[in-house]
Parts: C-alpha cells; structure tokens; sequence
C-alpha cells in the first residue's frame, strides 16, 4: 500500500469552509486520508467534517496529512494545492529555518538545526550509526568524540535505549559536550538496535553536560514522553522528508 504525507505548519486557523472543501475531497479518493494536529496530539478523519473541526487547529500549529491507499500519489498531487492555502508544507530546506526559529525563541540552549538530520546509506551496526550521530553535531558542542561515543555505547550496555517499535532514542548527560544538542539519522533499512521490540529506523541522540539545572533537562523529558505518544510517533515514522522529521522532533521538545 502506498503512503504520502505532508507536513505543515498553519498559517491560520483550519476554517469551516477548509474543513468542509478537504471533507469533499477526501470522499474522491479509495485512500485512507487523515488529518493530525501535532502540535495538540489530535488526528482526526478527513473524510468527517465534524471530526476536522474538533481539531481546533490555530496558526503555527504543526500538521500532517497522512494518506495511505492505492491511488495515495494521485490524492498526493490533488492535497498540495490545499496544503498551501492552509500553511507552509515543509519539503524543502529553505522550510528548515521556520521549525529552527521556534526552536531559537523557546529553547536557545538548544541546539538542533537541518544539518543535523542525515539519512543512513546503508545497514549499519549500532556502534557506527552512534558515530555517525556524533559526527553531525555542531563541533563547537563537542569537547571530545571518542568518550562521547564510550559513554553511548555504555549506556547501550545497560539496556538498548529503544523507546518505541521504530525508534531509538540514544542519550547521555557527559563532560564531552559543552551545550544540549541533538542529532538524528532515518534509515529505509532496518537497523538493529538490540532489542526485543525489535529494529528501528529513525535514532534520535540526545546529548547534554553533566550538572545541566533541572530546568534546562526538562526539553528532553518532554522530548521522550512525546517520543511515547501514538500520534506524534505514527507522524514521525511516515515522515518523508528530513524537513518533516525535524519539525516534528522539535515540536516533541517544545509541547
């Protein structure tokens, strides 16, 4: 079964007259269409006008369109032109700076732009998928990678940091980084990550210095307990772009 997505942020508030014209048109295709405010952890049926208004959806809200179905390409091409009207579809890198900015205004500490999204070529093990993350983090943060990527593989020891089927999420708190600071990498190919609910295909890194204060931690608290919700998660693994998947990682840090 084929699967398109379109992730946006809202330019304003989904109105009766959008709900009802995205209800019609959903009612045209055989695929299954879905409408997620991420931002608000709501997902609602397109094809029920009701349901899309119970979204309460506001400007700079985060949203998807999943669509799953046998003519999902064509209904793809058909939601574009809604989408746009709705907001900014984020497929391109010139969208990146939109997701970065609510970044800069809410958490500054906290450092996760575009270049830090990167894709896996190719199956990797878990040690060299950590070194890959380490690579991408700015290197101003990081005072020494080879005890960064110790102390991940330590941590790995313990137990496979695994938080949902699809998704791990690899972290530290460590002397070798200098500022908060994530990476991720999206792998088309299962990787294995040494657990029982088996392989995964996106691996976020969170790192942070030792002795952060309490506050500056609580980012990533909300960023793994985002990381658990149905919603958020079934928006991540369908995402299609790198631009998508770290809007939606950002939005996990921020709400």
């Amino acid at each position: 079964m084929l699967s398109r997505e379109i992730t946006l942020y809202c330019r304003h508030g989904l109105s009766i007259n959008q709900a009802r014209q995205l209800s019609r048109m959903a009612g045209l295709f055989k695929s299954h269409i879905q409408l997620s405010n991420l931002s608000r952890r709501q997902t609602a049926e397109a094809s029920s006008l009701l349901a899309l208004l119970t979204l309460a959806t506001q400007p700079g809200d985060l949203c998807q369109l999943l669509i799953e179905g046998l003519d999902a390409e064509l209904a793809h091409m058909a939601f574009n032109c809604w989408c746009v009207e709705l907001g900014k579809p984020l497929g391109r890198s010139t969208t990146a700076h939109l997701a970065e900015q609510r970044l800069a205004t809410h958490q500054p500490d906290y450092h996760f732009a575009l270049p830090q999204v990167a894709s896996l070529s190719a199956p990797h093990a878990k040690a060299q998928v950590l070194a890959q993350l380490i690579d991408l983090l700015p290197e101003s943060l990081v005072k020494e990678s080879p005890g960064l990527h110790s102390e991940l593989m330590a941590r790995e020891q313990v137990s496979a940091t695994i938080i949902r089927a699809g998704i791990a999420m690899p972290h530290v708190l460590s002397a070798a980084v200098r500022q908060p600071a994530l990476a991720m990498l999206h792998s088309t190919e299962p990787v294995d990550w040494g657990s029982s609910l088996g392989a995964v295909h996106n691996i976020i890194l969170l790192c942070a210095p030792r002795q952060l204060p309490p506050a500056q931690l609580r980012p990533l608290t909300r960023l793994a307990r985002a990381m658990m919700d149905e919603i958020l998660t079934h928006a991540l693994l369908h995402a299609s772009t790198h631009q998508a998947r770290h809007a939606i990682v950002i939005e996990g840090l921020l709400s």
